[in-house]
């Protein structure tokens, strides 16, 4: 059984919480006050009501992983869930010294990843609320401690190259996720191979198109090779806010394809992996969910992830395709709908989205396919 006893960093605050069997019972501290908070675990999700000094409301959490859970929650009466993330100990984004950093919180061990002076990793074990840990990068390694606050919201330590005596200064900041904020991230093959093709980007369709709701964050990166595709996926490992991804390239049965070269699916699926604010993956390219090698691949990753992944299962039209991902995306950022939600109106709504188009449909059925969370 899922247990959620100790101390959780959150969203509204710190929150300490014992289980006993399948209850649970504590408090969280939202502006100062202790609110408290009850319920009862139910095939690994925590089902609860809170209290606070002017509402009470009910929601719900689920382990992404061990240092982590993610859930809903709602006034009572009120219609619409709103996020609630925690995190336990050093688990979470932190803005440090050698920038961006995650972190990842084990019964064992904490391990992450940072990009100050390039692709590099740090794997510890915890002393109490100290982190002892040995740093690897791409032309040095070597060891520090870092200490966490009090309040879950920073972390103080040092370190030092392998062999050298004297010790640096490193310091964190916990980025938190900004209440309603959500991200829109296209990672874009270049499609044209010469100066004769015609200049075209459906992520800059879809950038211009999200650009009019302001709680949605856009990026779109374009790719030319497997250093370029590696780099845009590690960096998802960094956005704390719930974030929508579109993978936009041509494809094969054998991976995705930029300049002609094909890029296995391996290149990307170990950085998806503790992407854990992706929300939703979609890949904008065709066969990319066809039995094959590719496909075997995806499913290795879709064993491993706590996100849903979608795509076609056959060649699709371009304006068809479009036309799928603009009502897929809107109703996930625009409308509140959760990607299982989306992917069922969109059925309904756009008919040759499936397996079979109607009779004299301008569009062929496009072979839509969504596979949800194994976890």
């Amino acid at each position: 059984m899922t247990n959620y006893s100790g101390r959780w960093y959150t969203t509204f605050g710190p929150m300490d919480l014992t289980q006993e069997g399948n209850r649970v019972h504590g408090a969280y501290h939202f502006n100062g006050i202790s609110c408290p908070i009850q319920g009862i675990v139910e095939g690994g999700r925590l089902k609860f009501t809170y209290q606070e000094p002017e509402a009470q409301g009910e929601g719900w959490f689920e382990p992404v992983r061990y240092g982590k859970f993610a859930g809903k929650w709602r006034p009572l009466g009120a219609e619409h869930w709103q996020p609630w993330i925690g995190h336990r100990g050093f688990d979470g984004v932190w803005e440090s010294s050698f920038g961006l950093l995650r972190l990842m919180q084990e019964p064992d061990r904490v391990f992450g990843f940072y990009e100050g002076a390039g692709p590099s990793s740090v794997e510890g074990k915890l002393q109490g609320n100290r982190l002892v840990f040995h740093y690897r990068e791409p032309r040095a390694q070597g060891e520090g401690a870092f200490e966490l606050a009090p309040d879950g919201q920073s972390f103080s330590g040092q370190w030092r190259p392998e062999g050298a005596p004297q010790w640096g200064q490193w310091l964190g900041r916990r980025l938190n996720p900004t209440r309603g904020v959500m991200w829109l991230v296209i990672i874009e093959a270049h499609w044209q191979r010469s100066l004769m093709d015609r200049d075209y980007s459906f992520g800059r369709m879809l950038r211009e198109f999200f650009a009019r709701l302001g709680h949605v964050n856009v990026r779109h990166r374009f790719f030319d090779d497997e250093v370029g595709l590696e780099r845009w996926c590690r960096e998802l490992m960094y956005i704390p806010e719930p974030t929508c991804v579109a993978l936009a390239a041509h494809a094969t049965e054998e991976g995705l394809a930029a300049h002609g070269k094909t890029i296995p699916a391996s290149v990307f699926a170990p950085y998806l992996r503790y992407a854990d604010s992706v929300v939703a993956l979609h890949f904008s390219s065709c066969l990319i969910m066809k039995d094959g090698k590719t496909s075997d691949l995806i499913r290795s990753l879709h064993d491993q992830v706590s996100f849903p992944i979608s795509g076609y299962d056959r060649s699709v039209d371009w304006a068809g395709s479009a036309l799928i991902e603009f009502h897929y995306f809107d109703m996930i950022l625009g409308r509140g709908l959760t990607p299982a939600e989306a992917s069922e109106q969109l059925l309904q709504l756009l008919s040759y989205a499936g397996d079979k188009a109607p009779p004299d449909s301008a569009y062929g059925a496009a072979g839509f396919r969504i596979a949800l969370p194994a976890r």
